[in-house]
């Protein structure tokens, strides 16, 4: 983890290349109070591993990797170890509760029948449109809670 005292000597290069290139923040141009608020909002991202590109998290690792890779040498991609942390992420987020799944299942009939009356809505539109009679029931689903008279 980054903390925000001893990190932004470490991550300076880091910090600076997400400036101006996720912020467009000119480094040189941000007063104090800014460019502590903006390290804050970048150690945020840091820590919880939602930077935009892998160059923030290691600007010199990055650099070696691309120089390699134009050069021509194969290099596994840095993402490519294992990571302990990752596990434990899954794992605490299997725990959390699941969403209760709501009973809105209709069946077959209910959604047959909900189709049927949409394609006689849609005729009954055309009809319309004809100038021709539509039966008063036309288009109108009957779900058993029908009116007395």
């Amino acid at each position: 983890m980054a903390h925000v005292n001893s990190s932004i000597y470490n991550k300076e290069q880091e910090f600076r290349a997400w400036l101006v290139e996720e912020r467009k923040i000119n480094p040189e141009t941000i007063s104090r109070d800014q460019n502590k608020k903006e390290f804050a909002r970048f150690v945020e991202d840091y820590n919880t591993a939602t930077l935009p590109h892998e160059k923030f998290y290691a600007m010199d690792a990055y650099e070696r990797r691309m120089d390699a890779l134009r050069s021509g040498a194969y290099i596994p991609p840095a993402d490519d170890g294992y990571n302990p942390d990752a596990d434990l992420r899954a794992l605490q987020s299997s725990h959390k509760r699941k969403p209760v799944e709501q009973e809105t299942y209709m069946s077959k009939e209910q959604l047959q029948e909900l189709r049927r009356v949409q394609a006689e809505r849609i005729e009954a539109g055309k009809m319309k449109l004809l100038g021709m009679d539509v039966k008063q029931n036309m288009g109108v689903r009957m779900d058993g809670s029908m009116f007395d008279g």
